[in-house]
């Protein structure tokens, strides 16, 4: 940590002697200067009885939530001066009212963003986000090739968000089930065979389908990463401001997603509507053991175990068409976390996630409850207690080893990810067809652009 976060938490515990607060001891791996021996120059302006109010806002799972509250009592327990507000709930609206919030400087201190939105608000211009380097971050425990990357959160050298975690794509298998059946998803397949899969699944029980997912879930991890497939490179070319896929190539990839329905490989879309967003894991079905498997995320897949644990799981590469001109499967972060400018302690806001990352008490807390670590410590630490699986890491490793393309900012906005979204749940229903969809959804995306 630079020295203006030492002085800053010495201020801190200082404020708490004074209250008469007990406040605990100070994390144990602070120094006084950066890896360049540069000292911070401006102290912060606290006073040592000053009380200090945060608000942090995050979505996830119940884990998720209970280890980044207990993480934030921790915090305030050392230096009870500062207040932090928890603001948490579901995925579902989180971004839209972000958005909102954002431009009308009401958002809170702390956020939690999606990897692939949060592009579309550094690229806007409005200055959204701080940068943590100019507040003594410590980022000597994240690897630099990995906290580098835009999708990380380095923008223009300026690091404006920090990555929760090591996550990516993954195919989690009800491995008893898809031996019981004949299916070996460790083999190189390819989406027509995801296909064949899946009409064996419903010859062997009318009641199973291969794949638990939504339309959530088919959006982001069917319909971007085929596309990717299919054309080699991403929905939009960012610095140009044009579409790189085509209208019949739209028509293609939603001809699969129809495909993914109506041969019954995924539930009908009538029956998910109820398990949208990050719900797959209260899927009944799911629960009872009738799915083989779900096309997932590393991030959320010990809370899908964790729903039906009797079941043995296994760890399945990831379907790539035949003739793909890219592999279209990338790992990155699960989310960003980013100070927003509006921020009023943005060194104290610093100091907290400072705390959250680097402390090692925090490390155990957090665990892997967004995804495998993202610090090479923390990962020691989960393997140590035993919190990070092994299955974990084969995801991670999976993921990692594909090195596709990441999405664009543009298909990956909220307005893109709606688009498509709205797309994938007409062709569910029926409600049109693939041409039908491709034209319109073509129309819309390319309005983005305007």
């Amino acid at each position: 940590m630079k020295k203006k976060l030492v002085q800053l938490l010495a201020i801190l515990s200082a404020g708490a002697f004074l209250t008469g607060c007990a406040g605990g001891n100070a994390p144990s791996n602070v120094s006084s200067e950066n890896g360049s021996g540069q000292e911070q120059q401006t102290e912060p302006a606290l006073a040592a009885d000053e009380k200090v109010t945060l608000r942090f806002a995050w979505w996830g799972g119940d884990e998720r939530t209970t280890a980044t509250l207990e993480v934030i009592k921790q915090f305030t327990k050392l230096y009870p001066n500062v207040t932090i507000e928890a603001e948490y709930g579901s995925s579902d609206g989180y971004h839209d009212k972000l958005s909102t919030q954002l431009a009308a400087g009401t958002a809170a201190d702390i956020v939690q963003i999606d990897p692939e939105t949060f592009p579309t608000y550094v690229y806007s211009g409005n200055n959204y986000f701080i940068d943590y380097m100019d507040y003594g971050f410590d980022l000597s425990n994240f690897d630099e090739a990995y906290i580098s990357l835009p999708i990380n959160g380095r923008y223009d050298k300026k690091q404006l968000g920090l990555p929760s975690g090591i996550a990516g794509p993954t195919m989690l298998v009800n491995q008893e089930l898809a031996d019981a059946i004949g299916i070996d998803f460790t083999q190189d397949y390819t989406w027509e065979d995801l296909i064949a899969w899946g009409r064996l699944v419903r010859e062997y029980d009318e009641s199973m389908y291969l794949l638990c997912t939504n339309k959530d879930y088919i959006t982001n991890l069917v319909v971007y990463n085929y596309a990717k497939q299919l054309t080699g490179t991403t929905i939009f070319d960012q610095d140009s401001g044009t579409m790189n896929l085509t209208e019949e190539q739209l028509y293609e990839v939603f001809l699969l997603v129809e495909r993914l329905y109506e041969e019954e490989v995924a539930a009908p879309a009538s029956y998910t509507a109820a398990y949208t967003g990050d719900s797959l894991q209260s899927d009944p079905n799911w629960i009872n053991g009738k799915y083989v498997s779900t096309l997932s995320y590393i991030s959320t897949m010990d809370v899908m175990i964790a729903a039906n644990p009797d079941a043995v799981y296994s760890i399945g590469n990831l379907p790539i068409m035949e003739g793909a001109k890219n592999n279209g499967w990338s790992a990155n972060c699960p989310q960003v976390f980013a100070i927003t400018s509006t921020c009023e302690y943005p060194e104290i806001a610093a100091a907290f996630m400072d705390y959250f990352f680097n402390n090692e008490t925090a490390m155990e807390t957090l665990a892997c409850t967004r995804s495998v670590p993202p610090t090479a410590r923390a990962r020691e630490i989960c393997e140590e207690k035993g919190s990070l699986s092994t299955l974990a890491m084969e995801a991670a490793d999976i993921a990692a080893a594909m090195g596709g393309v990441t999405s664009d900012s543009i298909a990956s906005s909220q307005e893109g990810k709606q688009i498509v979204t709205d797309a994938v749940e007409m062709i569910g229903y029926g409600a049109s067809s693939p041409e039908d969809v491709a034209s319109n959804t073509y129309n819309l995306l390319t309005g983005l652009l305007k």
